[in-house]
């Protein structure tokens, strides 16, 4: 709060708050919140379920985290995903990515399912979507992030491929 909003504060309450009090009031406020104020975004659940996706891996998958985070981040750019939650869409890039890393493996387990809340069936829509832009089939003019994920501290992850179809299998329960 700047001075002069302390100030109005401290009138209208009719001075029941010093200014200092409601200035401790703030911080503690923002510190209960860990001073998140806004609304978690795509990359605050893929950090989750990036580390839900690793299990008990010893050695953190970097190949797994940057497909995540170049997946999402072609799903910002695409208005058809508008409409997806970012948890959706943070669900649906870990299936994706996990495809794209394993395509003969079931990308999601019980512990994926119960920890995001989502079944395969739930993402299949949001899956399909971003998998057309991972595709290149829609999107073709995000070439500057497919250059910036084409480099080598990002493990060259827009160079990597999902198979054409995904098994319907993989969306049943």
């Amino acid at each position: 709060i700047d001075p002069k909003s302390v100030e109005k504060f401290c009138d209208m309450t009719e001075n029941t708050y010093t200014k200092q009090e409601v200035v401790q009031m703030e911080a503690d406020v923002l510190r209960t919140l860990n001073y998140e104020m806004g609304n978690p975004t795509i990359k605050t659940f893929l950090r989750k379920f990036t580390r839900i996706a690793q299990g008990d891996a010893k050695n953190l998958n970097l190949q797994l985290e940057f497909l995540g985070y170049y997946l999402a981040e072609l799903s910002l750019l695409d208005y058809n995903c508008v409409k997806f939650l970012p948890s959706t869409i943070a669900a649906a890039v870990i299936f994706l990515a996990k495809i794209t890393l394993s395509p003969k493996k079931h990308p999601w387990n019980l512990s994926l399912q119960s920890y995001t809340g989502y079944k395969p069936s739930d993402l299949k829509e949001c899956v399909l979507r971003i998998q057309e832009l991972q595709l290149a089939k829609r999107g073709g003019s995000l070439v500057a992030v497919r250059n910036k994920y084409k480099q080598h501290k990002f493990k060259c992850v827009s160079t990597l491929t999902s198979p054409s179809e995904i098994p319907a299998s993989y969306f049943e329960e």
